[in-house]
C-alpha cells in the first residue's frame, strides 16, 4: 500500500508539472500572438477606402498627362466650272459627270483630326491623325523635350508645322476661311515637315517677355522621308504683347534651301529685244537650284462694346525653283517623272484678314483678300504660261457659333486672274471656253459643319 502511494503521488505530481508547463506555454502563445496584433493591427473599412483613394489619385493624375483632342468637319462645296475643291474623290468639273448649268457641287469631310499628346514635366510626344472618308493619313509625330532650369529653351523633333509665318500654325478649326492663302498652299504644301527645331523664348516676367525664336532644319519634303544629304533652314521671329483689351504680334521669317536640278536645263526669264522671255541654258546635272523665302507677319486684336476685332496680314517674297505648269513646291528634293522643270521664279504674294463679331450675336463677319504673283518679272500679254498669272482672291464669309463647340462656317471665294492674250483658248466638252484674256469662272462657296472636341 505504501508503495503504491508512492507511484499515486509520482503520477500526480508529474501531471501538475504537464498542466503546469501547458498554461506557461499557452499563456506565451497568446501573448506574442497578442504583441503580433499590436504590431500588425487589423485594417479598418476607413483605411481601406483611403488607399483605394489613394490608388485611384495616382492612376487619375497618370490619365492628366495624356490628352485627347480633335475636330470632325463635314462639307459641302459649289464651284463654277473651272474650279476647284476641295473635297470629293474628283475635284474638278467631269463633263459626263456633273451638271450642265455650268456648277458642279462636292461633299465629303473636309478634315477628321485626332490629336493624342503625352505631357510630362521635361518634355512631351505629339501624334496626330486625318481621318477622311480618303483614308488615314499623318499628320503631326514628334516629340518635344523642354529644360526646366531657365524654361528658355526647348527642342522639338519629328513632323510639325514649319516655323514660317503666321498662318500656317493657326490651327484649321480656329481660322475663319476654309483655306490658307494660296501661297501658303503653294509654298508649303502639307504645312508640316519632317525636321528638327530650337526655340529660345524670353522667360515670363522679364523685360522681354513675348519676344520668341523658332529656327531648325527641315527635310523640305513635307510629310515624307528625307531622300538626301541637305537641309532646309526655317527660323521665325516673332514678338507678341498683351493687355486686357488689346493685343499685338509681329514676326519675319525665313526660308533657305535648294531643289536639285535633275536634268541639264535650267529655264528663267531674259530680257530679249526688251522683252521678258523664258530663256534655257545649259546646266551642270544635278545642280542646287536655291529655294529662297522671306516674311513679315503682324497681328492685331481689340475687344469692343461690340465684340471682338482681329486685323491680321502677311507678306511673302523670294525664290522659287518650280515647274512649267505648277508653282508648288516639290515633295522631294527634285522634280521626277514631268518635264519640262526646273523653272526659276521671283515671286510675291501675301494675305490680310478682317473679322468682326457682330454685337451681342453669336454671329462673326470675316473678309479675307490675298494675292500670289508666281512671276515678278513678267506681266500681262508677255505672260505664255497660265502657271505665270497672278491671282486675286477675295473672300466673304459667316461664322455661326451654335455652342462652345459646334461651328456652321459659309464663305465665298471670288477668284481674279491676270488677263492675258498670249495662251491659247481650250474649248471643253460641254462647249465652255477657257480663255484667259478674260477672266475665268472659277469662283467657290463652302459650306462647313465643325464639331470639336
Amino acid at each position: 500500500m505504501i508503495i503504491m502511494a508512492k507511484k499515486i503521488s509520482i503520477n500526480r505530481n508529474r501531471l501538475l508539472a504537464v498542466l503546469l508547463l501547458s498554461c506557461v506555454s499557452f499563456g506565451a502563445f497568446a501573448q506574442s500572438e497578442k504583441t503580433s496584433q499590436q504590431e500588425e493591427p487589423q485594417k479598418t473599412e476607413l483605411q481601406l477606402l483611403r488607399e483605394d483613394i489613394d490608388k485611384n489619385t495616382l492612376e487619375i493624375n497618370k490619365l492628366k498627362k495624356l490628352k485627347i483632342s480633335g475636330y470632325v468637319q463635314l462639307q459641302n462645296e459649289l464651284s463654277e466650272q473651272f474650279g476647284s475643291t476641295k473635297v470629293g474623290g474628283t475635284t474638278a468639273y467631269q463633263a459626263d459627270r456633273d451638271a450642265k448649268s455650268g456648277y458642279f457641287s462636292r461633299f465629303g469631310i473636309r478634315r477628321g483630326r485626332v490629336k493624342v499628346a503625352w505631357e510630362e514635366r521635361f518634355g512631351s510626344a505629339t501624334f496626330q491623325l486625318d481621318i477622311t472618308e480618303k483614308g488615314v493619313g499623318i499628320k503631326d509625330a514628334y516629340l518635344k523635350v523642354k529644360e526646366p532650369w531657365l524654361n528658355i529653351f526647348s527642342f522639338t523633333g519629328g513632323i510639325f508645322d514649319r516655323p514660317f509665318g503666321d498662318e500656317i500654325s493657326y490651327s484649321s478649326s480656329n481660322r475663319e476661311s476654309p483655306e490658307r492663302s494660296l501661297i501658303f498652299q503653294k509654298l508649303f504644301p502639307d504645312e508640316r515637315d519632317l525636321g528638327a527645331m530650337l526655340t529660345i523664348a524670353a522667360p515670363k516676367s522679364s523685360k522681354a517677355e513675348g519676344l520668341k525664336l523658332d529656327a531648325g532644319l527641315f527635310s523640305g519634303n513635307g510629310i515624307r522621308p528625307d531622300d538626301n544629304s541637305k537641309m532646309d533652314f526655317i527660323g521665325h521671329l516673332k514678338y507678341d504683347k498683351k493687355w486686357s483689351n488689346f493685343a499685338f504680334g509681329i514676326g519675319t521669317s525665313m526660308y533657305y534651301g535648294t531643289v536639285n536640278n535633275a536634268d541639264t536645263f535650267l529655264y528663267s526669264i531674259q530680257n530679249v529685244n526688251d522683252k521678258p522671255t523664258w530663256a534655257k541654258k545649259e546646266v551642270e546635272v544635278n545642280r542646287l537650284n536655291i529655294r529662297q523665302y522671306y516674311g513679315i507677319d503682324a497681328q492685331f486684336s481689340a475687344l469692343t462694346s461690340w465684340g471682338i476685332t482681329n486685323i491680321r496680314g502677311e507678306f511673302l517674297f523670294g525664290t522659287q525653283p518650280s515647274k512649267s505648269g505648277d508653282f508648288g513646291s516639290p515633295k522631294a528634293d527634285t522634280y521626277i517623272n514631268t518635264a519640262p522643270f526646273n523653272y526659276m521664279r521671283n515671286f510675291m504674294g501675301g494675305h490680310f484678314y478682317f473679322i468682326q463679331d457682330i454685337y451681342h450675336t453669336p454671329l462673326t463677319f470675316v473678309f479675307k483678300y490675298g494675292y500670289l504673283d508666281p512671276n515678278t518679272k513678267i506681266k500681262g500679254n508677255d505672260i505664255t504660261n497660265k502657271t505665270d498669272l497672278t491671282n486675286h482672291n477675295y473672300g466673304l464669309g459667316l461664322l455661326v457659333k451654335m455652342t462652345s463647340y459646334l461651328r456652321l462656317q459659309l464663305f465665298y471665294e471670288m477668284i481674279v486672274n491676270e488677263k492675258t492674250d498670249q495662251i491659247a483658248t481650250v474649248t471643253q466638252s460641254n462647249g465652255k471656253v477657257l480663255d484667259y484674256s478674260k477672266n475665268v469662272k472659277d469662283n467657290v462657296f463652302t459650306a462647313r459643319l465643325q464639331i470639336k472636341f
